[in-house]
């Protein structure tokens, strides 16, 4: 829990500065048009965006795990349901994705 406080304050930090950062270039970029003014914006703009999905992430987990989420959110229930699965050792993937079999294993169908 501590370490999960901390990252969601450094993230929150980045994306303080990394706003401040991306405003600062899309002004130098709307001044003087160019490729490196614009690859410099679209650079820091996927940054930001990468650490708010992030940020929003971990604030989703922590709602779903005190019952305050009143609207799943499809692609973060994604993301914790491979989580989860990953963390099992037992859990294997077979072709089917993780649905099971048709037929039991031994059993034919007729």
């Amino acid at each position: 829990m501590v370490f999960r406080k901390g990252l969601f304050y450094v993230l929150l930090g980045m994306a303080t500065l990394g706003l401040s950062e991306f405003l600062t270039a899309w002004r130098a970029w709307r001044t003087a048009p160019g490729m490196e003014h614009a690859v410099h914006v679209a650079v820091l703009g996927c940054g930001l965006l990468a650490v708010g999905l992030w940020l929003g992430f971990l604030l989703y987990e922590v709602d779903r795990a005190a019952g305050r989420v009143r609207r799943p959110i499809g692609v973060y229930e994604w993301v914790l349901a491979r989580r989860v699965a990953g963390s099992r050792p037992g859990l294997r993937r077979g072709p089917l994705g993780d649905r099971p079999p048709a037929v039991a294993p031994g059993r034919g169908r007729g």
